[in-house]
């Protein structure tokens, strides 16, 4: 039987209107997570490159401990333009010592492309004590302060441990337990320095942790007398005292330059005081005016070199005729 034309051209009527009518392919944007950076006890940058592929597109961030995420950063714009657009967002707030989840996800008019799941395991919490001074003078105070980075910092206890020069003996505690301030600030106050020593913090965070071994050094400690006027091409006398004693080490008198750095004026050495500490005393002809300090050369271990606290100015009179 035969095919009536009409029927014939209905069917390819209706064959041209259904290949007519398939739509152009969604201009989807991609997304792609790239690595954390900058990761630390309570944060860190998420990274990711978004394609607009010629669609206004808005991107952003989900996080979280697992791939359900459960938080996310603010929307930003990755533009229209075709190409690789590289995006940034800084979190804060995490766990520390925790892993973490996050992808970036672009959408726009065309629908929602998920990035690759990535993750980045959150910083130990942290502290690096400091020294105020550092050196310290024989015998003087120190201050140890520090602020903790991680969680748990709010309110966390925090202990001193210290071992004195050669440093092979065990870290024992110096002073009482304190307990962080709710920015994790801590303080604590050593009354008498005597060695040179190293210290690290303990502290119940969430994890506790210990910090780095940081090193507290002790100077010996100098005094220096002399007059403050002199008859030009007369001897002046420099003398003053050591702690601890270090009988038999020199002791420097230093002349200011002009450009203000410091020369040797004349050496002596240390001798020996029934109290355990040193002196010393020097003369030397004196023509010109001039600026002094002293300095001890300690050989480094339990104390390092010290200078003494401040200048002295010395002025040079004229001769009597």
């Amino acid at each position: 039987m035969r095919t009536p034309r009409f029927t014939l051209s209905l069917l390819v009527t209706a064959l041209g209107l259904a290949f007519g009518a398939t739509p152009a392919l969604a201009a989807k944007a991609t997304a792609t997570t790239d690595p954390a950076s900058d990761v630390t006890p309570v944060g860190a940058n998420l990274h990711g490159t978004v394609d607009p592929r010629g669609t206004a597109t808005s991107a952003f961030f989900q996080y979280g401990t697992t791939k359900n995420y459960g938080k996310r950063t603010p929307d930003q714009s990755a533009g229209v333009s075709p190409g690789a657009i590289p995006l940034i967002a800084g979190i804060t707030g995490l766990k520390s010592s925790t892993t973490y989840h996050f992808r970036v996800v672009a959408q726009n008019a065309d629908g929602r492309t998920n990035g690759k799941d990535l993750t980045f395991k959150t910083a130990a919490p942290t502290t690096t004590p400091v020294f105020t001074p550092n050196p310290v003078p024989y015998g003087n105070p120190v201050f140890v302060s520090g602020q903790i980075v991680g969680s748990g910092a709010n309110g966390a206890e925090v202990t001193l441990f210290g071992r004195a020069f050669p440093f092979t003996a065990p870290f024992t505690q110096f002073g009482n337990t304190v307990v962080a301030d709710a920015n994790g600030n801590y303080l604590f106050t050593l009354s008498s320095a005597i060695s040179t020593a190293q210290f690290e913090v303990r502290a119940k965070t969430n994890p506790p942790f210990t910090s780095s071994e940081q090193t507290l050094q002790v100077s010996s400690k100098i005094s220096l007398a002399v007059a403050d006027k002199v008859r030009k091409g007369h001897k002046v006398r420099f003398h003053g005292i050591v702690a601890p004693g270090q009988d038999g080490i020199v002791v420097e008198i230093q002349k200011r330059q002009r450009d203000g750095s410091f020369r040797v004026f004349k050496r002596t050495t240390l001798k020996h005081r029934k109290d355990g500490r040193s002196s010393y005393s020097v003369r030397k002809k004196l023509y010109r005016r001039g600026i002094f300090r002293a300095v001890v050369q300690s050989a480094g271990g339990t104390v390092v070199p010290g200078t003494s606290p401040r200048d002295h100015s010395i002025r040079v009179l004229r001769r009597h005729h």
